[in-house]
């Protein structure tokens, strides 16, 4: 949560340069595949021969809406102009009766609320982490809402530990490495997030669930190093994003999508444009899943389920 309040900071501080309604890129931290054709995920095939994953201690998982229950590379592996093979997108990921029983649960997600007797109290990183985790939080420094699911805290409510083995079954996680990390945010018409990478604490793999109803455009930026004083070392903090053109723009759409980066799209910076209730998307094959471009996607309420493996 201490990250996240830093994000959004920055966030606030680069859209003080925001004038002309364009995508801001701050300094911090592919077609609509055609559902009914082939499109192709170099993705791990260490599942059972069933297709299903079964944790050990045997939940049910759920059923997705992927031909044979599978991410493909010849369907959902995302073709792009630029040198980003690594992005993996099915528009129907989820069917629509767990869609909903999803939805439902998040909005039951109680909301964090301070304890009597504790204000004032400085508390460590570990003990806000357990305070907030699997609980509604607003940010402090922007209006949107997330709740965090820790695995290192404490297990997962039923549903998310079906849905993390959901992803497992469809080979978007190895089952030697699976979900045990979710991020839960809740997006009001026009929020977004300002572009990040995942970083380091995690293994080189996100898979996004979206739900709600609302469509966004989901932008990877690529990076470069920038060098002070024409030093030849550089750090972490001299990557920053290139505002000029992304290399790749998706629509994801809010009724159960789903989107999975790996590897060098991991490494990539990622956003939805803050402040924007309308939006096109790009020309020139940039839109993985609109490849012409100039489609006007309207934003409203959307949540969206983050899934990684944290080391």
């Amino acid at each position: 949560f201490r990250e996240l309040r830093r994000q959004e900071r920055q966030r606030l501080r680069s859209t003080k340069h925001k004038s002309d309604g364009s995508c801001v890129v701050g300094s911090a931290d592919g077609s609509i595949l055609n559902n009914d054709r082939e499109l192709t995920v170099m993705l791990p095939t260490d599942q059972s021969s069933s297709g299903a994953y079964s944790s050990k201690n045997n939940e049910v998982t759920y059923e997705s809406r992927l031909p044979q229950n599978k991410i493909s590379e010849n369907i959902h592996r995302i073709r792009t102009q630029k040198a980003l093979d690594s992005v993996f997108y099915a528009q129907n990921f989820l069917p629509p009766t767990q869609a909903k029983e999803v939805m439902a649960w998040l909005q039951s997600i109680p909301v964090y609320s301070q304890r009597k007797g504790t204000l004032g109290i400085k508390e460590t990183e570990r003990e806000e982490s357990i305070q907030h985790n699997g609980k509604w939080t607003r940010l402090a420094h922007a209006r949107r809402k997330v709740a965090l699911f820790d695995q290192t805290i404490a297990r997962f409510p039923p549903i998310l530990q079906r849905l993390s083995n959901m992803l497992v079954a469809v080979s978007a996680f190895p089952s030697s490495h699976p979900p045990n990390h979710v991020l839960v945010n809740e997006y009001q018409p026009g929020e977004g997030i300002m572009p990040h990478t995942d970083g380091p604490a995690y293994e080189s793999r996100t898979a996004t669930i979206s739900l709600g109803g609302s469509d966004v455009i989901f932008k990877l930026w690529p990076m470069r190093q920038r060098h002070h004083d024409r030093d030849a070392h550089s750090t972490s903090e001299n990557i920053q994003p290139v505002k000029n053109m992304p290399s790749l723009e998706l629509i994801l759409h809010g009724h159960g999508s789903l989107v999975l980066f790996t590897n060098d799209a991991y490494l990539h910076h990622h956003e939805i444009c803050e402040g924007l209730i309308e939006e096109t998307t790009s020309s020139n094959g940039v839109c993985g899943n609109d490849i012409n471009g100039g489609t006007l996607v309207k934003r409203g309420y959307r949540m969206s389920l983050t899934f990684r493996c944290k080391k």
